[in-house]
């Protein structure tokens, strides 16, 4: 069988297709993908209709590889077989050939029992791109949370325009998990439209989805975010706070700085440490409040002002940090220290 794998004649790889072996059929079918030759294509639709479920898997392997359109209609067909690992890889084959006629029957499927049929149908769509969206807009209100859920996170993988207003809907689902990928999606789709949606998604019960809604306001990038998002400072779940911190760092307003500095004194480390690299992207006008901070009463505060002073390299740190260095905190003695290095590379 592994001669078999070798032989570069297409002809006698046909032949073996029908081969009284099942496993001879098989390794045929897979080398024929690996040629790449579209002599292979007919055979292989052919066998698509085979009594062993591994050859048919084999053939709608091997038809996505060749990605000829001939093959698409039998492929359509391997949706309903009753073997999931042939109805994957029929679905798998679907997304790389990328034909329009695809793209119902591939939504159709995302209510298959598999949860691997599911992942390879989403992927097959995602492929697909915009030719499948008004089809998947057209499942955004599929009664199965699970089908809705998925066709949300094509859309935002997709990162189509048309998504917009569906997934701003999206915000208002249900089920947490469909609000979290619609502000997944919106936060790669980059809309300003969707920002007043995400800011009041920021109080939603569920604290991934309000993670999400901050993750995506950053990555829009926003000033009209900003104000929400200083709030969100006070959020109750440190995961929260650290992800508005880091999207106020991506939006880099100035009126922020304040907020973000009184964030140093945050009780989880992750959320100082985000905030302080926050101040740092925002920039030089962020100066004069972080050498203030370096009196404040708080350590933390004192700490990662000292540190952001160091990131900022702006000269006229150099006499502040150097009298931190007399700190009565030998943490705050120590960023200093530090920050006066990095001054002076």
């Amino acid at each position: 069988m592994q001669q078999l794998t070798n032989v570069s004649d297409v002809e006698v790889l046909i032949q073996h297709l029908r081969m009284p072996d099942w496993e001879a059929r098989y390794r045929a079918a897979e080398a024929l993908g690996r040629a790449k030759n579209k002599a292979g294509v007919e055979p292989l639709i052919t066998a698509l209709e085979d009594e062993d479920e591994y050859v048919r898997e084999g053939a709608a392997w091997a038809l996505g590889e060749i990605k000829d359109r001939r093959g698409v209609l039998r492929l359509l067909e391997a949706l309903s077989d009753p073997d999931k690992y042939v109805r994957r890889a029929a679905a798998a084959a679907l997304g790389k050939i990328r034909d329009r006629r695809s793209v119902d029957p591939l939504v159709r499927s995302l209510s298959d029992e598999d949860e691997s049929m599911r992942k390879a149908v989403e992927e097959a769509l995602t492929a697909i791109g915009p030719a499948a969206v008004d089809a998947l807009l057209g499942s955004v209100g599929h009664e199965d949370w699970n089908v809705r859920w998925t066709v949300i996170r094509v859309l935002g993988a997709i990162k189509d325009i048309r998504c917009v207003d569906a997934l701003i809907a999206g915000l208002k689902d249900e089920n947490k998990y469909v609000r979290e990928a619609c502000a997944v999606g919106l936060g790669a789709i980059k809309d300003d439209r969707a920002v007043e949606a995400l800011a009041s998604v920021l109080k939603d019960e569920n604290k991934y989805v309000r993670e999400e809604a901050a993750s995506a306001l950053g990555e829009i990038g926003s000033k009209k975010a900003t104000r929400a998002l200083i709030e969100t400072l006070r959020d109750p779940d440190w995961g929260v706070r650290w992800g508005a911190a880091n999207a106020l760092g991506d939006i880099r307003d100035a009126s922020a700085v304040p907020a973000l500095i009184n964030a140093f004194k945050d009780e989880v480390r992750y959320v100082r440490e985000g905030a302080a690299s926050a101040v740092e992207r925002i920039g030089s006008s962020a100066l004069k409040p972080l050498i203030e901070a370096l009196h404040h009463q708080d350590r933390h505060v004192r700490r990662w002002a000292a540190w952001a002073l160091g990131r900022l390299k702006d000269a006229r740190a150099i006499k502040p940090l150097l009298l931190a260095l007399s700190d009565e905190d030998g943490g705050v003695q120590f960023a200093a220290e530090v920050a006066l290095t990095e001054l002076e590379e």
